[in-house]
């Protein structure tokens, strides 16, 4: 049984597929994946509207705040240096409503940190018993 699901996952990420892109872009909330510089790796098209021109493979404190560090609480630099899951929240440029943000360390086989995975959430998506 094991040998069907990692066949059906190996499918699901295909390039015959759209591979990882295709699956992320299908995700209607913003994600960002980060390496342990702090360059955006890889993103999907609802984060697409939170950096300007092309971000991949530049810090995302350059690219989305012109700053030369990384801001004073930042989600992902508060994960690589924990390597803890931390949540905080932003505020949608568009719309004005508040985004809820999730930070998740990712790890390599040998255990070590190698980055982090950004995920927003519209607070108008989440529900009411989540709500502060």
């Amino acid at each position: 049984m094991k040998t069907s699901k990692n066949r059906s996952i190996s499918l699901i990420f295909s390039e015959k597929h759209g591979g990882i892109d295709s699956f992320i872009d299908s995700i209607t909330d913003p994600i960002v994946i980060f390496d342990a510089e702090l360059n955006i790796k890889k993103l999907n098209k609802a984060a697409r509207q939170f950096f300007p021109g092309k971000p991949v493979d530049k810090k995302c404190f350059a690219t989305k705040h012109k700053f030369v560090s990384a801001c004073k609480d930042c989600l992902i630099w508060q994960t690589l240096k924990t390597g803890h899951s931390i949540c905080g929240e932003m505020l949608n440029f568009k719309t004005g409503d508040p985004i809820l943000l999730k930070s998740y360390p990712m790890y390599n086989s040998q255990k070590k940190l190698t980055g982090v995975v950004l995920i927003g959430r519209n607070s108008s998506d989440v529900p009411i018993k989540w709500m502060r």
